[in-house]
């Protein structure tokens, strides 16, 4: 049952040309089309290894932040960044904070025929709204109070022939998402004070943590511009979706980290199946602060599960309780608590970044609510 016979027949004639007989020649092939069906696999397998190998070589040529996965998903997702890297297509990034968007928008660059030209990153959400479009568009000199005598090229202009990369997209305010779209379909931009103007060539990448399509449907984010950026979305699923790629970030970031403080420390296994196992809320981010924290106070060679548990206690006993003892709007409670946990966070770090971190929200989130701050004590002492 289920094996292959080769049969050949052969026609014998006698001397009256009259079919007398066949004589049939059989032999068992189920080996050899089995030994064909593996070699066809092999082969299938050694050309998509190539495809890997390639993608990778094309993105790390020249560039320090190297993608580091094993999993299906990121393959798959490799595979599609190859592809869409090919055309001109805008391109949303969808995924949560620290899953490697940025990384994912630099390696359709590297992979794309813009490779030699410039890669330009602007986060939407760190830049005051008063700064965001003389940082986009640039001006002219003497548009505004403060502007520069020979006026300045903005990012739009910095990135043309290569790709201008739009982080956090979905903190962009409506009135520059309006300049925006204009940019993309007309394919100009216009500086602040200019009378004329500017053609560009320029790719659009665009990232953010949120649904866009909400924010649409709430009306924060344009509809028209929604599918503008919306040709081609990708989706990078975050780290507890894919523990596959954990072990080899580990090894990544303790090579790093190792080269960068001179030291040859490594994880116990008991640590390293802690690690393999912990979900991961800041997703890779996460994984390398707690990483590098653990190389920096761990005094022995080897860290081990016990000191992991310290470093994991540490950030939930980070987050204090609120206490409520007296009934006030809701707006003012939420807006007294954010006041009281970012100046205790900014009496202890010294920069927003590792305020983001601690708090573990996004930078942008930081930067907008240390702004707003910042301006609510101006107008109250005025």
């Amino acid at each position: 049952m289920g094996r292959k016979i080769l049969a050949v027949g052969n026609p014998i004639f006698n001397q009256r040309k009259e079919l007398e007989r066949i004589v049939i020649a059989s032999r068992d092939i189920t080996e050899v089309t089995k030994l064909e069906k593996e070699l066809e696999e092999a082969k299938t397998l050694k050309e998509q290894y190539r495809r890997e190998v390639d993608i990778l070589r094309k993105i790390n040529q020249g560039n320090d932040k190297r993608i580091i996965y094993q999993s299906e998903q990121m393959k798959n997702l490799m595979f599609e960044v190859e592809r869409v890297a090919q055309v001109e297509s805008t391109v949303t990034i969808y995924g949560e904070s620290g899953v490697g968007k940025e990384l994912i928008a630099h390696s359709i660059h590297q992979l794309s025929p813009r490779a030699e030209k410039p890669f330009i990153r602007i986060n939407c959400g760190s830049i005051p709204e008063n700064l965001l479009e003389s940082e986009l568009f640039g001006y002219e000199k003497g548009a505004f109070t403060g502007a520069l005598n020979q006026g300045k090229k903005g990012l739009f202009e910095l990135a043309n022939e290569g790709t201008l990369f739009l982080d956090e997209i979905g903190e962009l305010p409506l009135n520059l998402q309006v300049k925006l779209l204009r940019a993309i379909q007309e394919r100009e931009i216009m500086k602040i004070g200019g009378t004329k103007p500017i053609p560009i060539h320029i790719r659009i990448i665009t990232a953010t943590n949120k649904n866009l399509e909400e924010m649409v449907n709430e009306g924060t984010f344009r509809e028209d511009l929604f599918y503008r950026i919306h040709v081609i979305p990708l989706m990078v699923p975050p780290l507890r979706e894919r523990m596959e790629d954990i072990e080899h970030l580990i090894y990544h970031f303790l090579e790093y980290y190792n080269d960068r403080f001179t030291t040859k420390k490594h994880f116990s296994e008991d640590a390293m199946e802690m690690l393999k196992a912990y979900k991961w809320p800041g997703n890779i981010r996460q994984l390398q602060n707690v990483t590098e924290r653990a190389m920096v106070i761990t005094a022995n060679q080897m860290i081990t599960a016990n000191d992991l548990v310290k470093i994991l206690d540490n950030r939930k006993k980070s987050q204090n309780p609120v206490e409520v003892r007296s009934i006030i709007p809701l707006t003012h409670a939420v807006q007294e608590t954010e006041k009281q946990l970012l100046d205790l966070a900014l009496s202890k770090y010294t920069t927003l970044t590792k305020v983001a971190e601690v708090l573990e929200v996004s930078q942008p989130t930081i930067s907008r609510l240390y702004n707003k701050l910042k301006n609510n004590q101006m107008g109250a002492k005025v």
